[in-house]
């Protein structure tokens, strides 16, 4: 999930923008030691931000072209769980493991502008 704010430049038939803000979501982790037949897994929640640019092209006056760039970084989290054996018992020692969380997000999108009717 993002929440961000965008600020930009519009010149003739472009418009091009830098955009930042909030990004969070749930971050799965797994993994599994074979020797062991021990399985690691937890999900969490990490809060983090966000921040891209993009620029946008009129073709018409109804219809546009856009491509958008978005960096996000959930950040880093250390979290400590069970390890759980095949049958399903918890074993004595919990296990300790570090994630980190970012995506890089290109969207293409191609948008219509529907004509509002004017009521005096």
């Amino acid at each position: 999930m993002t929440v961000v704010g965008r600020i930009g430049y519009a010149f003739d038939r472009v418009l091009v923008y830098a955009k930042g803000g909030y990004a969070g979501g749930e971050v799965g982790f797994k993994a599994r030691d074979n020797d062991a037949l021990v399985t690691y897994e937890q999900n969490d929640w990490h809060n983090g931000y966000a921040l891209g640019l993009g620029i946008d092209y009129a073709l018409t006056d109804k219809l546009s072209l856009g491509v958008d760039y978005t960096h996000i970084d959930l950040g880093s989290k250390t979290s400590t769980g069970p390890n759980v054996f095949d049958d399903g018992s918890l074993g004595a020692n919990p296990e300790t493991y570090k994630v980190k969380a970012r995506a890089d997000v290109v969207m293409a999108r191609l948008s219509y502008k529907f004509a509002a009717s004017e009521h005096n």
